[in-house]
């Protein structure tokens, strides 16, 4: 664009001085109308750059989340494909259910033999009471009955709970989706072995929850950008069209930055910090978003509210781009 600019004040120099015999070419007003042209130029740039500022690296962003079971056991079916929409909460593999399901019998079984042991406690306890009111039982077989009861209830509690962890770990042998999304590089296969180790997740899923675009730009270049700021969005996947959104969020902050909890002193080099910082954008068309795919790159540029007539300037550079796109190559 700046090529452009400089060519139509070329083309204002060869009317002036060729065509219209305007001015005479002589040294001094070649000179002058240079100099005028390179102040121009570099207002033009400067402001252009200041109010619709421009980001060559805009892409689709979206959360990986890793998906790892609560539970350990072989997989048994992996009903989804790699690469195919999932809705929420549909099963994204098999745990085999069955270790699980003897576990749940097991406390089943536990809690009716201490709910047998609690019912003979109470027999017990009431017929050593009735003996001990006519002295034919001593007050120590009414304190074993009553501790036996005490033990029975507190028993049936103790299994009961386990018998809930059972059943949730049950559940959780069904690995579901956690939002609508994909899974990616699916690898997983019935026989494999999963665990609960965050390390060792089995499947990556990517999820459609939110469907940012998000760009970096120079502090400089963003001191102008507000959220609420109108943008356009040309993806080289897509050429030929551009597409709105409006700003998010500025995450104005930097990694070359950070301090961590270390015993070492930050290391100062004097060098001038370049740090980008990061636009957030959500696109008006939301159902685009959503089917856009992740890491999909492209143009973006942003308008602030002030020098709206420069606004154009981005216009015609980001629809440019956009049908450039379509002579991209390897």
């Amino acid at each position: 664009m700046i090529a452009l600019i400089a060519i139509c004040y070329a083309s204002l120099y060869l009317l002036l001085f060729n065509k219209l015999g305007v001015l005479k070419k002589t040294p001094g007003n070649v000179s002058a109308f240079a100099g005028v042209g390179v102040v121009l130029i570099a207002v033009v740039v400067f402001m252009w750059y200041t109010f619709a500022p421009m980001s060559s690296d805009a892409r689709m962003f979206r959360y990986i989340i890793p998906i790892v079971p609560n539970v350990k056991g072989e997989v048994v079916a992996v009903p989804v494909e790699g690469n195919s929409a999932v809705r929420r909460g549909e099963t994204l593999f098999q745990i085999d259910p069955e270790p699980f399901e003897i576990r749940v019998r097991q406390l089943r079984a536990q809690i009716a033999q201490h709910e047998a042991d609690l019912r003979l406690a109470e027999i017990n306890l009431a017929r050593a009471g009735d003996l001990l009111r006519v002295q034919a039982a001593a007050q120590v077989d009414l304190d074993i009955w009553t501790a036996n009861k005490d033990k029975a209830l507190a028993a049936i509690d103790s299994a009961q709970a386990q018998l809930d962890q059972a059943n949730w770990q049950l559940e959780q042998t069904t690995v579901k989706a956690p939002h609508e999304g994909y899974v990616l590089n699916l690898q997983l296969r019935p026989g494999a072995v999963v665990s609960s180790i965050p390390a060792a997740s089995p499947m990556a899923f990517v999820s459609n929850e939110r469907n940012p675009v998000l760009a970096s730009f120079s502090q400089s270049a963003v001191r102008k950008v507000a959220v609420g700021d109108e943008v356009e969005v040309a993806f080289t996947s897509v050429p030929g069209q551009i597409f709105s959104g409006k700003v998010e969020r500025i995450v104005a902050f930097g990694g070359d930055s950070q301090l961590s909890a270390s015993s070492r002193l930050p290391s100062l080099t004097g060098a001038p910090v370049d740090d980008r910082w990061m636009v957030v954008v959500a696109l008006d068309d939301e159902a685009f978003a959503r089917q856009l795919p992740q890491g999909s790159g492209g143009r973006l540029a942003v308008y602030t509210r002030f020098g709206k007539p420069l606004h154009m300037i981005s216009k015609v550079t980001l629809r440019m781009s956009a049908w450039l796109a379509y002579l991209t190559v390897p």
